[in-house]
């Protein structure tokens, strides 16, 4: 079976490319998660973070965005020694404050999913609208958090299997 030739070799990133991305995912805690993973993977690579993907759930508490977002300087000092997970103190930051932001955007639009779902069709309006919610997330952030979430159709290799088979819809 062909895949995309990022996910050929590495168990994590083929299970990754053929049960998790671009799959529609529409629950709060996962899409925070999704958000965040790709935010820390700015600048580095996606097999780099999916590495460190346990341990971000453990230090981030299984990204139960109520807990994160109340996260004080001395948890962030305490994330700044973990080893586990990528020691960024502006992405930690930017962490935090997305967690408070997203809950502002559940109370106001009854779910995360409700609030991506009304973004403007066009890219660059969709992220001057998140830019105005979350911090750290520019225009790589937001692409690969809309092909991971399943907001847009990812972008397979013409050979991999799922180019042909899957169809992604924003629902």
């Amino acid at each position: 079976m062909q895949r995309c030739k990022w996910a050929q070799e590495d168990p994590l990133l083929i299970h990754y490319h053929d049960k998790e991305w671009g799959k529609v995912e529409r629950k709060d805690q996962p899409l925070f998660e999704l958000f965040i993973l790709e935010l820390f993977q700015t600048g580095l690579s996606w097999r780099t973070v999916l590495h460190k993907r346990e341990a971000f759930r453990e230090a981030f508490d299984q990204f139960q965005i109520e807990r994160v977002a109340v996260y004080n300087e001395e948890k962030i000092a305490e994330l700044m020694q973990n080893p586990g997970i990528i020691r960024n103190k502006r992405k930690i930051e930017a962490t935090v404050h997305n967690a408070k932001s997203a809950l502002e955007i559940i109370r106001n639009f009854g779910s995360l999913n409700s609030f991506f779902m009304q973004l403007p069709d066009d890219f660059g309006q969709k992220l001057k609208v998140i830019k105005r919610h979350f911090k750290h997330a520019g225009p790589s952030v937001l692409e690969s958090f809309l092909f991971a979430a399943g907001y847009c159709v990812p972008p397979h290799d013409p050979e991999c299997f799922l180019s042909q088979t899957e169809t992604y819809t924003a629902q």
